[in-house]
């Protein structure tokens, strides 16, 4: 693979894919309102006077191949914000609340991650947690809370014997 293609299999800067990510959006999205009839353009600043080439083959699986880049980075950041949190001693309530959703889902979510993680460095070898860092993350992540975030389970009352 060539371009783009080729430097998304090393490392690039998030920034630099975002920054690419959203010109090629916004250049598909501008095509699409103005209709097939524009022809090539050489310049930039094409798209400023509002004409606007759409998308070749190459660039649309560009804006995919970032678009699918961007959101596993963006996976893996959020899971590392949850690690960090619970290190500086977040509950699971926060995150969830943080993240939009139960402190169940959350933690089910991150248990999810972590396990991916192990897969990762498996096939990898390099990438992930090996068992050390996944026993680790396990034992940051804490016990899995109690209820749906929304309900608190309490303990029945005993009932005495007849």
């Amino acid at each position: 693979m060539t371009g783009w293609h080729a430097l998304l299999g090393a490392e690039i800067p998030i920034v630099t894919a975002v920054t690419r990510l959203d010109f090629l959006s916004r250049r598909d999205s501008a095509a699409a309102v103005q209709g097939p009839d524009v022809g090539p353009s050489y310049s930039w600043t094409d798209h400023l006077r509002g004409q606007v080439e759409p998308l070749d083959l190459e660039e649309s699986l560009e804006l995919l191949h970032l678009g699918v880049g961007v959101a596993r980075r963006a996976y893996d950041a959020q899971h590392r914000g949850i690690h960090a949190a619970r290190r500086a001693g977040a509950s699971w309530e926060r995150i969830g609340a943080v993240v939009g959703t139960t402190a169940l889902t959350a933690w089910n979510g991150h248990q999810r991650w972590i396990e991916e993680q192990v897969e990762l460095f498996e096939l990898t070898g390099r990438d992930g947690l090996d068992d050390v860092g996944a026993v680790e993350a396990l034992e940051l992540a804490g016990e899995r809370p109690v209820g749906l975030g929304h309900v608190r389970q309490v303990a029945a009352p005993e009932v005495a014997p007849d």
